[in-house]
């Protein structure tokens, strides 16, 4: 196990108050969360003494770490795209840093405390998709004003295939600044490939006018700083699928490139090829390196990342991708001519890698890195995981996590996860259920400041359709018997899923699936009037409308859908209403009715069941898609909704976002947006009303993907019900959230889970 300072160290819960005449008190956040989980993208290890790391997430922006990935901290300020693909920094000046992501360059002076867009030179901001997203930084390093960014998309060294990428019209692009990022030129028509996606940039580090990129189209060589290139590909495979490259820091004739090969292929055609006359001419350097293919990008053996020892460059390590076989990391000491499995995990393999509490994931490897001052020093991220070796690889230590005892972990601040829903003991605030993507259910027992992640029950993890490990949608704690709990768990991938059921605070599991189709479900209500041992509950089953129970999730039957289109099932909210549990209302998103051909839309909405009419019946003006519902306990008549901000197709109209209002039980509605800024892409996804003021409410933001800037805002309050909100995100990071809960027996308590940096919590002050 790894070794930290402060084990038993606690998370404080830190809130100030802030406050002007007029305005709302400011609380701050803390993150919360057992750390880990999420997609690690880029690493980056400084030449200082500190040996300062930074790490890029796909979701989660920036964390930096001061005291060698012991501990981290969130560094989004003014970052306003959080997927990140690479981390590059001055090596004169190493406070100076640069991010690459789909959105463009970011640039920070301060070691990453502040960031700031750099796209002078580059396509205007694009509100649909990626312009220009940067797949890499290459730095001059006698020269660092001068830089390079290559135009692509990757995920682990490759995205294959992305729709979002077939849009972007600066392939084949590399970008030029010379003035440290304030301006940029593109480089085009240089006899890099129109059609190519930059994976990866090189520079000689002793003539820097010499550069390489690797593409899915080839190596390429420039000799005069980028301006005309020249294919060097003899001897690579005919696909020329091309991913990470390095140069010999010492001889730099010789270099290094990992090529793709294809799932399925009739040969392999891919690994690690040599080259030892300035890319002229390469040799397959793969004894020792797994040459497996599969069906499936998971089970065919990539090398997307690699990096070189600076101080003997005859070690090199390379990143593996599937989970199986033998996954992780592989060295050679020779130049190549001998790999070596560096990173053994199972027990049956004399394991060296301490996985800390996620451990039905595979060590597939997306980023690596080095330290240029101490080389026996590597990180190495997965989907899920980081881990440290201090000595080469010898052993691995987990570093995004504490063990505080019991199966319980505290997060050390990498905190990567997307929290989809959150729930709280209404007779019990220390216990704490949250509902994650890709991790799925945890529990905490102390307030937030440790976690388990808990599956017993749910599935064995494999992936099938009885699998309910890997997602968690919507929780709910009996009101009655908070003993009992009910989850919506499934799969997010594939519409695939179901409900199950604990009767012993979340400890075990049992599927409730009999009548339930097999699909997503995104959300589950309880009706509280309906007997303890007898539930009557609501399952919205995606593509499949309203499911019900009068057994407590023994059966489930289809409710009726009169007044409901068949194409227009697209269930992401459901609820029962606070004043009279014979009313139901459903929120729908807007579906496409044909996959892809956007022409052709079906409007989501807002609908709402009687038991005494047995139909649906729309009760919205131009909400489209509805995220969440809240009804007001003792005032009937009010209803708030969360929608996004939607363009219809068929009508050719956008229909706003934000909060919507009613105060005469449906018949008409207000936007209720003040405060929020444009309402251009506003995308407001679930609401909290304080149970003692319902004047008071909370709200989150959310982004839609696959476009250059984040519209997320962060967290939002409102003391006059609706009519001005503030942002309340002190201590965020990412301001992409997808729930917020306030604890029933606290209310002034509030927890937030975002989407990308795991979860949040906070007092409000005055609620108190």
């Amino acid at each position: 196990m790894p070794t930290f300072p402060g084990k038993g160290f606690l998370i404080p819960i830190i809130c100030t108050l802030l406050c002007t005449p007029g305005s709302l008190s400011q609380l701050t956040w803390t993150n919360i969360g057992p750390g880990g989980g999420g997609w690690l993208s880029a690493i980056t290890v400084v030449n200082d003494q500190a040996n300062t790391v930074y790490v890029g997430c796909d979701v989660g922006g920036i964390y930096k770490s001061t005291d060698n990935g012991r501990t981290w901290t969130i560094r989004n300020t003014g970052l306003s795209d959080y997927h990140v693909q690479d981390i590059a920094y001055d090596p004169h000046h190493s406070d100076t840093l640069y991010v690459a992501t789909r959105g463009g360059v970011f640039k920070s002076t301060d070691g990453g405390d502040h960031w700031q867009l750099k796209r002078s030179g580059f396509p205007p901001e694009n509100p649909y998709n990626y312009s220009a997203p940067v797949s890499d930084i290459a730095i001059d390093p006698v020269h660092p004003e001068i830089l390079y960014a290559g135009i692509g998309i990757t995920r682990a060294g490759y995205e294959q295939d992305s729709s979002h990428w077939q849009d972007v019209d600066l392939k084949g692009t590399i970008f030029k600044s010379l003035d440290g990022g304030e301006s940029w030129i593109p480089l085009r028509e240089t006899g890099i490939t129109p059609t190519a996606m930059i994976y990866s940039l090189a520079i000689d580090p002793k003539t820097t006018n010499i550069l390489y990129a690797a593409t899915d189209s080839g190596v390429y060589k420039s000799k005069d700083a980028g301006q005309h290139w020249q294919a060097i590909n003899h001897g690579l495979p005919d696909h020329l699928h091309g991913m990470a490259l390095v140069v010999d820091p010492l001889d730099t004739n010789i270099l290094y490139v990992t090529m793709w090969a294809k799932p399925g292929s009739a040969s392999w055609q891919g690994g690690v090829y040599k080259s030892t006359d300035g890319g002229q001419s390469w040799e397959a350097k793969n004894n020792g390196l797994p040459q497996d293919m599969g069906s499936e990008y998971g089970f065919t053996a990539n090398y997307p990342v690699m990096v070189i020892d600076p101080q003997h460059p005859q070690i090199l390590y390379v990143g593996n991708t599937p989970w199986t076989p033998d996954p992780g990391v592989y060295k050679t000491i020779d130049g190549g001519d001998h790999w070596t499995w560096i990173s053994r995990a199972a027990e049956d393999n004399n394991p060296n890698v301490d996985l800390g509490w996620i451990t039905e994931h595979g060590l597939s490897v997306k980023c690596l890195a080095i330290s240029p001052t101490n080389p026996a020093l590597l990180y190495f991220g997965t989907s899920v995981h980081l881990f440290q070796s201090s000595n080469g690889g010898q052993n691995w230590e987990q570093a995004y996590s504490r063990p505080t005892g019991q199966g319980s972990w505290q997060g050390n601040g990498l905190e990567t996860t997307c929290v989809q829903d959150i729930a709280i003991d209404p007779t019990n605030s220390d216990r704490v259920y949250a509902g994650y993507w890709d991790m799925g259910f945890l529990k905490s027992t102390d307030g937030g400041i440790s976690f388990r992640r808990i599956t017993e029950g749910m599935g064995d993890g494999d992936g099938d359709e009885d699998d309910y490990t890997s997602n968690t949608f919507s929780i709910i704690v009996d009101p009655d018997n908070p003993a009992i709990v009910y989850a919506a768990a499934g799969w997010w991938e594939q519409n695939s899923g179901g409900v199950v059921k604990s009767t012993d605070h979340g400890e075990t599991w049992t599927p409730l699936v009999d009548g339930l189709p097999n699909a997503t479900i995104w959300s589950i209500a309880l009706d509280p009037a309906s007997p303890v041992s007898a539930r009557t509950m609501y399952a919205a089953s995606y593509a499949h409308g309203i499911y019900k129970t009068t057994n407590g999730g023994q059966t489930w039957t289809q409710m009726t859908t009169t007044g409901l289109d068949d194409n227009n099932l697209q269930v992401r909210k459901i609820v029962v209403d606070a004043n009279d549990s014979t009313i139901l209302y459903a929120g729908i998103e807007v579906k496409e009715i044909d996959e892809g051909d956007s022409s052709n839309t079906v409007q989501g909405g807002l609908y709402r069941f009687t038991t005494e009419s047995n139909r649906w019946t729309r009760l919205d003006s131009g909400q489209l898609s509805v995220w969440d519902i809240k009804t007001v306990p003792g005032h009937p008549e009010i209803i708030y909704t969360a929608v996004s901000s939607e363009y219809d197709h068929t009508l050719l109209t956008t229909f706003p976002g934000g909060v919507h209002k009613s105060i005469d039980g449906g018949q008409s509605w207000t936007r209720m947006n003040t405060g929020f800024g444009n309402e251009e892409n506003l995308d407001v996804v679930a609401l909290a009303v304080h149970p003692a003021h319902p004047e008071t409410l909370y709200a989150v933001t959310a982004d839609a993907p696959y476009h250059d800037r984040s519209s997320g805002r962060g967290i939002f309050k409102t003391a006059d019900g609706g009519a001005h909100w503030q942002p309340i995100n002190n201590g965020l990071g990412v301001l992409t959230f997808n729930a917020i809960t306030l604890d029933p027996a606290n209310p002034s308590i509030l927890y937030a889970g975002s989407s990308g940096n795991g979860l949040f919590k906070a007092i409000d002050l005055e609620q108190e």
